[in-house]
This record gives structure tokens, C-alpha cells and sequence, in this order.
């Protein structure tokens, strides 16, 4: 029997499809965009840095430190015998021209209260604008007491922007500061810092360049900061030349001192080198660091305290930056210092003339252990040629120097005092790297 006849019936339901719901498609699709663009993200960071990380580091530029034209600094004015005017197209020799008649007047002026601030505001301005170029450089050593307990040892000191590679800034500052020192950072004039690292140590000087990469500073640090400017330190009238010490001379960061130079005439005799010293009436601490400049902004010397006169106790000196720059800019281009190991002096004219000794690189004393000494150099040789390289003064003799390599080969041409008579003799040397043991 059927169902029909039985009169039960199985209920029948149709299914539909379920309604569009346009809300929660949305919905979906704004989650699927997203998640797609964050997945974008996050792989666009990744290979970036896995690029930065595997692709060669763009090449360093050289260093080429340069500074205002010395020789015309030096020589100050131009002759009144070889200046000239033009007149009516003809060339008049200035001692043919007509003097000029000057009416000296004199005016009593006196200064109030305020025209001293105005020019101490004037001097602040000065130097902050050039402190844009001073740092604080700090070095941290990590060491343990007798407790197991660890600890930070800290010493700063003041450093100054010479130049950029293209990668990394370079800065000048006192080794001592940075001995021993696990961790080196940076501070900048406007409060950034940064981590640094050691370049390269000139023993001589007891100073260094480290660098900061660039890539770690900030487009405002980068835009307010700025790379020293150098002036001429070899002017016979740098003396009484107004000045100003920057960076340390009080040994707190940020102090200035004003002063005038009072003497360029002391030089220091080094391995295989002589540096002029610049001394000031400005009294600093007895660990003072930092630059000295003039008030156009230019640095004149780099402050270091074992430049001192051994009988004036705390006056800012430093060494000249016209002896300087050479060494900066060696250093800056990672450039190990070649070491003869002499130390010597000028033949100075009266010699010549009065005791026969012929111009070149006189010797005072060869460094112990040294090339020099091995190859048999010895005081009283007066160098007259390094290869085919004549050598004329003892700055002939420091320029030879500078442009050799640790590990070069060379002839130096030496006379020799013997019997009577000035020998002419040969010497085959190997240089070596300066190093601790053959500074002095």
C-alpha cells in the first residue's frame, strides 16, 4: 500500500540558498586587502634589510684636509714695492704714487654696561656657531670590583668634525680619552649621540680619528652639525691674535675661555717629526680639551694638555694646526704612520757658513731599536737625500716621511763628519709602523 492510500505523506521542504549578505562580504574582502598589504609590508622591510645587510657598502671618498692659503697669510700685506694701481691704462708702481695724507683723530669713547653685554652676546655667538663642530666623546670601560660586582668606567673628552668619507663622520680627539674603552659614544651639539669606533691612532700626539657612521644620525643632526674649518697657524703675527678655546678648557663639556695667543715660536721634537706649539694666556684645567679658534672661526690649534710649558701651570696651549693637518688627514684615511725613528733639527744658515755643515736634516739623536739605528745612522749625520728625493731642511725630511708606507724599502743619502771632513755615506732602511715603543 501506497502512502497516498494510507493518506500519510512525508513532508517535502525546498532549501534556498542562502540570502547575499553584502555587509560581511565587505567585510572579508577589507580583512583579505589588509592582511595582503601588511603581508607586503612586512616582506618589503625584510628584503630591504636583508639587501643593506649583503650588499657592499658604498666606497669611502678621500680625506683632503685643507685650510685657507698659508703663504699669504703668512707674507700678511703685499709689498709697497710691488704693488701696483692702474691709472688711465698704465700700470703705476704704488711707491710713484701719490701719498695718501691720513689725519689721525682722537676720540674719547665710553662704554656703557650695555655695550659689554653686546659684546659678550657677540662672542656667544661666535662660539656657537663653531661648537656646531665640537663633541663630547666618551669612553666606557666595563670592569669588576672585588665583590663581582660590575661596573662603568667613564672619561670624556672633547673632539671636533674634520671631515666625512661619504660613510662616516671623522673626529679628532686626545687618545687618552678613548683607552681601554669597550664602548665609545658621540654627543653632538644639538644632544644627539652616537656609537663610535677607533680609525686610526697617531702615537706621536696621543691623538686619533674615530669615525660615527653616518646612516646613525638623524637629517637634523646631519643638517645643524658641521665639519671644522682650517686656518694658518704659521703667521709671524699670530701673536696677540684674539682667540677662543672650545669644548673642554674648563674640563666641563660646553665651556668656552677667551684669550689672545701669546706665543707660536715653541716647538716639541717627535719621532721623526717636530710640531710647533701655541700658547694662550687663557687659564683651563690641567685636563683640558677642545680647539682653539679665532673669532673669523677657523681653528688655529688642538688643545692638549702635554703641551704646556713645564713652568706655567694651566694655560691652554695646543698644537699648531698647520703641523697638524698632515697628520689628520693620514689618519683620516686610515694611513699607518712610517717611522725612520731620528730626531733632528734645520741647518741653520750660521752652521753653514760657520762650521761647514751642508744643508739637509741634521740629527740629534736616532731612537733606540729603530730603522735608523739598525741601519747605523747616527747623531750628527746630516741627511741630505731619501732615494732620489733631495732633502734640503728637516721639512723636506718630515714630507718624505709622511708619504711612506710601514714596510718600504729605501737608500737614505746621509755626510758624515770624519776627519776633518764631511763624508758622504749610504744607509738601506726598512721602515717601520710607528708604534709606543718608538715615540718619544
Amino acid at each position: 500500500m501506497d502512502d497516498k492510500d494510507s493518506g500519510f505523506q512525508f513532508i517535502t521542504e525546498k532549501i534556498k540558498d542562502k540570502p547575499f549578505d553584502r555587509k560581511s562580504f565587505l567585510i572579508y574582502m577589507f580583512r583579505l586587502v589588509a592582511s595582503a598589504v601588511i603581508f607586503g609590508l612586512i616582506a618589503a622591510v625584510v628584503f630591504n634589510a636583508y639587501i643593506k645587510k649583503t650588499a657592499p657598502l658604498e666606497p669611502t671618498v678621500p680625506v683632503n684636509i685643507s685650510s685657507k692659503d698659508e703663504n699669504n697669510e703668512q707674507n700678511g700685506t703685499v709689498s709697497a714695492n710691488t704693488a701696483t694701481e692702474e691709472t688711465d691704462g698704465e700700470s703705476v708702481s704704488s711707491s710713484e704714487a701719490e701719498p695718501t695724507i691720513i689725519n689721525n683723530i682722537t676720540e674719547k669713547v665710553s662704554l656703557t654696561t650695555e655695550d659689554y653685554k653686546q659684546l659678550y652676546s657677540t662672542l656667544s655667538e661666535a662660539a656657537g656657531e663653531v661648537g656646531k663642530s665640537i663633541v663630547t666623546v666618551t669612553g666606557v670601560a666595563s670592569d669588576t670590583d672585588w665583590f663581582e660586582n660590575t661596573y662603568e668606567d667613564k672619561s670624556s673628552g672633547a673632539g671636533v668634525i674634520v671631515a666625512n668619507n661619504g660613510r662616516e663622520l671623522l673626529i679628532l680627539v686626545n687618545s687618552k680619552t678613548t683607552r681601554g674603552a669597550d664602548r665609545i659614544t658621540v654627543n653632538f651639539a644639538d644632544g644627539a649621540t652616537a656609537e663610535a669606533e677607533v680609525k686610526k691612532v697617531d702615537e706621536n700626539t696621543d691623538f686619533e680619528i674615530i669615525a660615527c657612521k653616518m646612516a646613525d644620525l638623524t637629517t637634523e643632526t646631519l643638517d645643524l652639525i658641521k665639519e671644522a674649518t682650517f686656518g694658518s697657524s704659521k703667521r709671524s703675527s699670530l701673536p696677540e691674535t684674539p682667540v677662543m678655546a672650545v669644548g673642554r678648557p674648563y674640563g666641563a663639556s660646553g665651556s668656552v675661555a677667551f684669550g689672545l695667543i701669546t706665543d707660536n715660536s715653541r716647538r716639541v721634537s717627535m719621532t721623526d717629526r717636530n710640531m710647533t706649539i701655541i700658547s694662550t694666556d687663557i687659564y683651563g684645567s690641567s685636563d683640558a680639551s677642545g680647539v682653539i679658534f679665532n673669532y673669523e672661526g677657523d681653528v688655529l690649534g688642538i688643545i692638549s694638555p702635554d703641551t704646556g710649558a713645564k713652568d706655567i701651570d694651566n694655560l691652554i696651549s695646543g698644537y699648531a694646526i698647520s703641523d697638524f693637518k698632515e697628520i689628520i688627514e693620514g689618519l683620516s684615511n686610515d694611513k699607518s704612520t712610517a717611522c725612520l725613528g731620528i730626531k733632528g733639527n734645520d741647518v741653520t744658515q750660521a752652521a753653514h757658513d760657520e762650521l761647514g755643515l751642508p744643508f739637509g736634516a741634521y740629527v740629534t739623536s736616532v731612537v733606540i731599536d729603530s730603522p735608523a739605528m739598525a741601519a747605523g745612522i747616527q747623531s750628527g749625520d746630516v741627511i741630505t737625500k731619501i732615494g732620489t728625493r733631495e732633502i734640503s731642511n728637516y721639512s723636506d725630511f718630515e714630507k718624505a716621511i709622511i708619504e711612506a708606507q710601514p714596510g718600504d724599502d729605501a737608500v737614505v743619502t746621509a755626510e758624515r763628519f770624519a776627519k776633518g771632513n764631511y763624508t758622504e755615506m749610504t744607509f738601506d732602511v726598512t721602515y717601520v709602523k710607528l708604534d709606543d715603543s718608538l715615540a718619544e
